[in-house]
């Protein structure tokens, strides 16, 4: 109480000397004190588990006794108190993630690190695992994914998902199956009739990191390679027919939706030219299209700062495309 009393005798006086009010308050606290104001950058990646929460495991195909799951990221805010989680306001853009892994290995769960450019932009993101070909022969991926798409425009109303946004996005036989989810039109036959699609839900734009436009040639270049038959196909099939109509390069007309392509010039699992024939063909449609090189790197061994780069011409061919508007572009 004495070292109080101390204190405010001191300030008294020198606010007397100075010939200031001492009731007045200060307007420029003292550097380091509890009121001054402090503007800091937010870190994204400390923030984005607070506003963004996931809905795990969602069965959104089943077919011959298998449950098809997926994970929904929805951009939500956390409340810190009950309800906890305050729902995202309008309607986002939506991502539809389909992983690589050559058609027979990978997982959803394993890649959700490559969702955080979008999460931190309050995207939707909808992460989907699909029946490799130890479960399922092609085209049963094919299948799968046309049902993820269905599945968001269907629940379009359940969560913040924008219909007429939705980016079909994949890396390697993700970029393959991306390609394939985005221009398949109804009525398009796959493997003999296996597959017929149906009405299907429109999307935005495709973003293909390193996929498969010609599988009859990249199927045809490794199977020569190894020796060994395709372990996606099923040798039951006419083969010429499967690698024709499981190859995205021939449904490619001139309403194709814009297509971004991310591609290595050294790659070896993905030769560059079937980034250059995707390329080729769809300027020859007149579809919009970029394909973006990466110098001297492979099968994605991208740097940080080539990842960086890539995800900037990503937004600006969003951008273009008019599935993000030019403000959304600038704020982040």
């Amino acid at each position: 109480m004495k070292d109080v009393s101390l204190h405010g005798s001191l300030i008294l006086m020198l606010a007397m000397m100075s010939g200031c009010n001492p009731d007045q308050q200060n307007e420029t606290p003292p550097t380091g004190s509890p009121t001054e104001a402090k503007t800091l950058e937010v870190d994204p990646l400390t923030a984005v588990a607070w506003k963004s929460r996931v809905v795990p495991d969602i069965v959104y195909h089943r077919i011959d006794d298998v449950d098809v799951k997926l994970d929904i990221w929805i951009p939500d805010r956390w409340l810190g108190e009950a309800p906890w989680w305050k729902p995202a306001s309008g309607k986002k853009p939506t991502l539809l993630y389909i992983h690589g892994g050559g058609w027979v290995e990978g997982d959803r769960q394993s890649r959700v690190l490559k969702l955080l450019p979008f999460l931190v932009r309050d995207w939707v993101v909808v992460n989907i695992e699909y029946r490799l070909a130890g479960t399922a022969k092609a085209p049963g991926a094919v299948a799968d994914c046309l049902a993820a798409l269905e599945w968001i425009h269907e629940n379009a109303e359940a969560y913040p998902i924008d219909p007429s946004r939705v980016v079909v996005y994949g890396d390697s036989a993700g970029g393959h199956l991306a390609l394939l989810t985005g221009l398949l039109q109804e009525g398009d036959s796959l493997c003999g009739g296996k597959l017929v699609v149906g009405d299907k839900p429109p999307v935005a734009a495709i973003i293909n990191w390193f996929g498969v436009p010609d599988y009859e040639a990249h199927s045809k270049y490794h199977t020569g390679l190894s020796g060994n038959p395709d372990p996606w196909l099923d040798p039951a099939d006419d083969l010429d027919e499967a690698l024709r109509t499981l190859s995205p390069v021939n449904y490619i007309q001139d309403s194709t939706v814009p297509i971004l392509t991310i591609h290595g010039t050294e790659d070896a699992a993905v030769l560059p030219a079937q980034a250059e024939l995707l390329h080729q063909e769809l300027n020859e449609q007149g579809v919009r299209n970029r394909l973006h090189w990466v110098e001297g790197r492979k099968h994605g061994d991208f740097t940080p700062e080539e990842r960086t780069e890539i995800h900037q011409v990503i937004w600006e061919f969003l951008s273009d495309v008019q599935v993000l508007p030019n403000e959304d572009l600038k704020s982040h």
